[in-house]
């Protein structure tokens, strides 16, 4: 491949062994070749590799995973093109497992005026008069205004975005001046590679968000991995249409719930499901991929309430904010601006409701991700929270991040669960609670959740929430349906690999490869199941192996 190179790349290859991260790559890189068995530097395919499979890399950080989904499309007649952000050892990883073609978005810098997008930029936002004139902003069919402030919003951690500012105003213009830069990338760079298929992890944000978008406006299938709720496993998702944008991962497709909704069920299903759930809770393996459950402890029913001092003649609803930052704006749609208005009114709503007990339960997440972006601040649901009530009123408790209580606790007291589409949703309504959420995208409107077609709808519900009664049995089913679909048969197990995350304050990687032959990469359960994944061209990856019958 032809590389275009810009002075802002021949600068950083001069300065990359003095920074951090590339330090990191090259620990990565002999690590991986003192563990890689040798056969895979070489093509393992039995046939031509006629096909192509573009891959949206994540560099040092997880290229020993993508490896092995490069190597078992290989065996489909897949070449891989990885493409990804400059790294001076990127190459010689790659050449470990026998891919030899590598691309930088550095590599096109040249092609685009920095003024010239600016004052693009500029013109757009000048048209804007508040977030969601943003987020409507669209190029080539690419949502350039939602990157741009998605974007931001993890960069900065803001809870929102106000143009009113004018720091932020600056932000969003850069933010967006790249999201057209990538916008133009992505089509350049897809019309010349025309790859049959493009791989992804997280693609929330640019540059990988352009490339997402771009494929499917060009008809380019897109199979999305991500971690799964437990460790050695993942989830796989066909993206094929437009329309699919929005759908989130960890969400089952209308196949497969049609399939769900007619499998046979019974105690033993529950039974299952219920175990999947409070072990891997218990274990303090539960989305250990950004340490949710670390160092948690499980209290009984009476130790809780006495705990968080409840009332026990009220009921409980607790509130699950999502971090506002963090992808807000690309799982559906929502009936507030953006994750941080719904919590502000939940709040000034809870303030109000003094029926019940109410508990913040801010998402454990929160410390995991603050150690890798060495971020010492204070979580922005706590200042929301003092920003919006001051003295917090007897009958709110706040649980942060810190705190040693398990999630899986709160099953055992909580009569309410609020949401905007966050997974505990899912685990709440199969413990037959009412669960309420305040957007769409995964698990709403399947007949087990209470949803809203408006904010004034959801606001009247909350404010008497304590006068819905519990959950009817039809509902509980069909919730728990769901849930053995997500956390048992969604999930793909790595089982050619040792990868799990250790409960430290980074959750860092502890990886290993379990096998050491070709036959032994070839007869494994990963393999085998990734590659009929791909054959079948259906939207979900589902162990039907492990179907009860």
């Amino acid at each position: 491949m032809n590389f275009i190179f810009s002075s802002k790349y021949v600068i950083k290859k001069i300065v990359s062994n003095i920074l951090p991260q590339y330090k990191c790559s090259k620990e990565n890189y002999l690590f991986l070749k003192r563990i890689t068995p040798a056969f895979l530097s070489k093509k393992i395919a039995n046939r031509s590799l006629d096909k192509k499979i573009l891959i949206a890399s994540m560099g040092y950080y997880d290229i020993k995973t993508e490896a092995m989904y490069v190597k078992a499309l290989e065996g489909l007649g897949y070449e891989a093109i990885i493409l990804t952000g400059y790294d001076p050892f990127i190459k010689k990883t790659c050449n470990i497992f026998g891919i030899d073609k590598i691309s930088f978005y550095e590599d096109y810098f040249d092609l685009f005026s920095f003024k010239t997008l600016r004052e693009e930029s500029i013109e757009l936002i000048n048209k804007c008069s508040n977030v969601k004139d943003i987020l409507n902003l669209k190029k080539y069919n690419i949502q350039i205004g939602k990157y741009a402030a998605s974007s931001v919003m993890r960069q900065t951690r803001l809870g929102d975005i106000d143009l009113n500012k004018i720091e932020i105003r600056k932000l969003i213009i850069e933010g967006l001046s790249n999201s057209l830069k990538m916008a133009s990338m992505s089509r350049i760079i897809l019309d010349k590679i025309k790859p049959d298929l493009f791989f992804v992890t997280d693609r929330g944000y640019s540059p990988v968000g352009e490339f997402f978008d771009t494929c499917l406006d060009k008809g380019i299938p897109v199979i999305q991995r991500c971690g799964s709720h437990k460790s050695g496993h993942q989830i796989l998702k066909l993206y094929n249409k437009p329309e699919m944008g929005s759908i989130n991962h960890h969400s089952l497709s209308e196949e497969s719930w049609d399939y769900m909704k007619n499998m046979h069920w019974d105690d033993n299903s529950w039974k299952e499901l219920y175990d999947e759930i409070k072990d891997t809770y218990v274990s303090g393996d539960w989305f250990s991929e950004v340490g949710t459950q670390f160092n948690k402890k499980i209290y009984d029913k009476q130790e809780l309430f006495s705990k968080l001092q409840l009332d026990l003649s009220k009921k409980v609803a607790v509130v699950f904010p999502h971090m506002f930052w963090d992808a807000t704006f690309f799982w559906g749609e929502d009936i507030f601006n953006d994750y941080y208005d719904w919590f502000v009114n939940v709040l000034k709503i809870a303030a109000l409701n003094k029926n019940i007990n109410w508990i913040i339960k801010i998402h454990p997440a929160n410390i995991v991700k603050a150690k890798r972006d060495h971020y010492y601040g204070e979580h922005k649901e706590l200042i929301a929270i003092r920003e919006t009530l001051g003295k917090l009123p007897d009958h709110i408790k706040v649980i942060s991040p810190e705190s040693d209580i398990n999630t899986f606790n709160f099953f055992s007291i909580m009569d309410y669960c609020l949401t905007v589409r966050g997974t505990i949703g899912i685990e709440a309504s199969a413990f037959g609670i009412n669960t309420f959420t305040a957007g769409t995208g995964r698990y709403d409107k399947k007949g087990f959740t209470h949803d809203f077609n408006s904010r004034e709808d959801y606001i009247s519900c909350i404010r008497s929430i304590e006068n819905i009664g519990p959950m009817r049995k039809d509902k509980i089913e069909l919730a728990r349906r769901y849930a053995y679909g997500i956390f048992i048969l969604r999930p793909i197990c790595l089982d050619l690999l040792e990868h799990k995350h250790n409960q430290d304050e980074k959750a860092s990687i502890k990886f290993n490869m379990l096998f050491k032959t070709k036959e032994e990469f070839e007869t494994s359960t990963f393999v085998k199941e990734f590659r009929q994944f791909v054959l079948s061209g259906k939207e979900d990856y589902l162990n039907l192996n492990k179907r009860i019958t």
